[in-house]
């Protein structure tokens, strides 16, 4: 089982989380920590990976401003176009049922994801904090497979239903 503070896995048993040490106040401690609403299925990396390729393709060939149009009439659904197309949304790690809001996606996207992490600290750190940004999925310990830039606005990517 995984605890409700941390996501860390426990013992079926566990009172306390033997990671974080918080206690679980109805004493049992929920069965991923994906599936807080009890349906929301976490994106696989491979799909996140796809996703962000397509965001790329469509934006290059229409030299972003179809990809922008498109992005812009997504958001509200939690996507991008390249989440749109492989089936996946972003929503917060404490509602995953409930996907993120269009200014949500907005400040994910454009002002994290693109301007933070893509520009200001990839030109200060010649690329590296972009890299980590992305891969840091690969071997986050939350048990919610987020990248940095979910870390920031507390959300992560989930399969469409």
């Amino acid at each position: 089982m995984f605890c409700n503070n941390c996501g860390k896995e426990n013992a079926n048993t566990a009172i306390f989380c033997a990671s974080c040490g918080a206690q679980n106040s109805t004493g049992t401690i929920q069965s991923s920590p994906s599936s807080a609403a009890g349906r929301a299925e976490l994106a696989s990396i491979g799909r996140r990976l796809g996703a962000l390729v397509l965001d790329g393709v469509i934006g290059i060939l229409t030299l972003w401003t179809v990809w922008l149009i498109w992005s812009f009439v997504v958001y509200g659904r939690g996507q991008t176009p390249g989440k749109q197309l492989v089936g996946i949304y972003a929503a917060g790690i404490d509602d995953p049922e409930h996907r993120l809001s269009w200014g949500s996606m907005f400040l994910r996207e454009i002002v994290i994801k693109g301007l933070l992490f893509g520009v200001f600290l990839a030109i200060a750190t010649s690329g590296i904090v972009w890299a980590l940004d992305f891969l840091w999925a690969l071997w986050d310990s939350s048990g919610h497979n987020q990248t940095l830039h979910d870390k920031v606005i507390k959300s992560s990517v989930y399969k469409v239903q």
